[in-house]
């Protein structure tokens, strides 16, 4: 499955044939070794997914339960986490942005696995922190969106064609998003 999810990575899930995928872990292409494993080439595909989504929950759960008490640091945590976890997940990233709109049950089990473990968890602790007065938002809903959404542009860029917004670093753009999102939570300067 990994390798498999670095080929449709590399050449795209249409660009990528069973025999390139048994070849890749050492099996002789066109053996059909690889149905002994998989159903299909679409059941490797929705094993990278799924594996996606295992890797994916298990990061937001142990984010969300080592967060520091203070808003600011928990906003750092949260931006290098979601940055790092998809810088480490890039070729199944550009799997799942480039080749699931062909596969629409497949992209809908993906959404709602992100909206789960990322938005969801997000307006969670943004509404957490709301309840405690630590930050102000009126919808925590919309708020953690439009912040989760600014997050993951700089880590999808860098999947799909290798650029960053504004050519920044991670670092420089994790301290700029840090310092926007408490401004928008109206935490109290440093």
């Amino acid at each position: 499955m990994t390798a498999a999810m670095v080929l449709f990575a590399e050449r795209g899930y249409d660009g990528t044939s069973v025999a390139d995928i048994q070849t890749a872990v050492g099996l002789t292409g066109g053996s059909g070794a690889l149905y002994k494993h998989f159903a299909s080439k679409e059941a490797v595909l929705e094993a990278g997914v799924d594996a996606y989504l295992r890797t994916l929950t298990e990061s937001s759960r142990a984010t969300v339960r080592e967060l520091p008490h203070q808003p600011r640091d928990a906003l750092h945590v949260i931006a290098s986490k979601v940055i790092e976890s998809m810088i480490a997940d890039e070729a199944a990233l550009r799997v799942l942005l480039r080749d699931l709109d062909r596969h629409p049950a497949l992209l809908e089990r993906l959404w709602s696995g992100v909206l789960a473990n990322v938005y969801t968890e997000m307006t969670d602790w943004i509404r957490e922190q709301a309840d405690r007065g630590a930050v102000a938002a009126a919808d925590p809903e919309a708020v953690a969106a439009v912040l989760m959404s600014a997050l993951t542009q700089w880590p999808i860029l860098h999947a799909l064609v290798k650029k960053t917004p504004g050519g920044l670093p991670a670092s420089t753009f994790i301290s700029a998003w840090v310092d926007t999102a408490a401004r928008v939570l109206q935490l109290p300067r440093d």
